[in-house]
């Protein structure tokens, strides 16, 4: 009889979608867990409870773009991804979406501090798709690779490479999605979702309370300004004052720095750029470049006119900083992902991408994907840039 029912479990198994025959809150250390095709181990194997497949919370999230909070006090756990906000709590079988209650076969637990949810309520109340294997005791779970029709980004050309670098891995991954990404700086992006002719902006700056009272800003990455110059200039650190006074126009020798006796010629960026206004606010307190400044339209552009002229001074997104320009200390402090992230740097920021309205379909699963820890990691650093924590 016991033999029979064995060779039964597969058949159950796959009727009951992720339920295995075991006691109450038991390891299921046999089976495996797909996400979007490639297999991932959490520290936690998953469990079984009541004929329900629990997994870490966290774990998943982090490789579905959503953020997780713990509130101690009530034991409630928070997710949030671009489109849905899911609150479980431990020990209950009542949990909510966007507001909404729903019931769980089985509750929430604490295993080795870890929060533990049903798979498939979690999976499937942020729009993904769960299947589970009986054959391989595989379950699986599709999100990004669900994707089709086409998606349009425009904005912060400092935003660009990352948000291209995601858009072609989705492309690629998906067969019947286009996604297009153009620049145009942090206003076109801003001012193009506003009037909704585009599906996400991109900025490199914070929004106005009026901007914010009509789009919403979701932050895929962090950045800093980097005050640059020729790699052949001997200046290579400058106070804060001494910048501001550059970009200002007060001081227009090198010499006046410890430089060269040469003129200082300031390189900017365009009007409307994401990158001109987060400098003017952080380090010239919200006065403009001088007018005399040469503006280039894009990153790229300003860091090829500093890298042709010994005397040429600009700024950048830490990003676009290579061999062919030098980034200047400021008050002692270099430009780089460490000091930002410390916070001990002048100007650091973050970066944006931006919706009319709550994000649904290709446009909330794209800002995921950015947040992913895999995307964080693999696009956002490798690009030049800092992860969000």
């Amino acid at each position: 009889m016991k033999l029979r029912t064995l060779q039964k479990l597969p058949a159950l198994l796959a009727a009951a979608a992720l339920a295995l025959t075991a006691a109450p809150a038991a390891y299921a250390a046999d089976i495996s867990l797909k996400i979007d095709g490639a297999s991932v181990k959490p520290a936690i194997a998953p469990i079984i409870d009541n004929g329900t497949t629990l997994v870490p919370l966290r774990f998943i999230s982090e490789n579905l773009g959503a953020e997780v909070s713990w509130d101690q006090a009530s034991s409630k756990a928070t997710i949030k991804s671009a489109g849905y906000t899911v609150v479980f709590a431990i020990g209950s079988k009542s949990y909510t979406v966007n507001g909404q209650s729903k019931t769980l076969l089985a509750a929430p637990q604490n295993v080795g501090g870890s929060t533990m949810v049903p798979i498939r309520a979690f999976a499937e109340s942020i729009g993904a798709e769960v299947a589970y294997s009986s054959a391989t005791h595989t379950a699986s779970i599709d999100y990004f690779t669900t994707m089709d029709g086409t998606l349009k980004l425009t904005g912060s050309t400092t935003l660009q490479p990352i948000a291209q670098a995601a858009a072609d891995k989705l492309a690629a991954i998906n067969s019947g999605l286009s996604i297009s990404v153009a620049g145009g700086g942090s206003g076109t992006g801003i001012n193009d979702t506003i009037a909704g002719t585009n599906n996400l902006g991109m900025s490199s700056r914070e929004l106005t309370a009026e901007e914010s009272s009509q789009i919403s800003p979701f932050a895929v990455a962090s950045d800093g300004i980097a005050i640059i110059t020729h790699p052949s200039n001997s200046v290579k650190s400058l106070t804060k004052a001494q910048a501001a006074d550059i970009f200002l126009g007060k001081i227009k020798n090198w010499k006046d720095v410890g430089g060269a006796n040469a003129p200082i010629l300031v390189q900017t960026r365009e009007t409307g750029s994401g990158t001109r206004s987060t400098l003017e606010e952080m380090l010239l307190a919200k006065e403009s470049v001088v007018a005399t400044a040469t503006p280039h339209n894009s990153s790229q552009l300003i860091k090829q006119a500093v890298a042709k002229d010994v005397n040429a001074i600009g700024f950048d997104s830490i990003g676009f900083v290579d061999s062919s320009v030098s980034a200047v200390s400021l008050d002692g402090v270099a430009a780089s992902a460490a000091s930002v992230k410390s916070g001990s740097y002048a100007m650091g920021r973050s970066l944006f991408l931006l919706s009319k309205s709550a994000p649904t379909g290709n446009a909330a699963k794209f800002i995921d994907y950015l947040r992913t820890a895999g995307c964080q990691k693999d696009i956002v650093e490798k690009e030049g840039y800092i992860s969000i924590d």
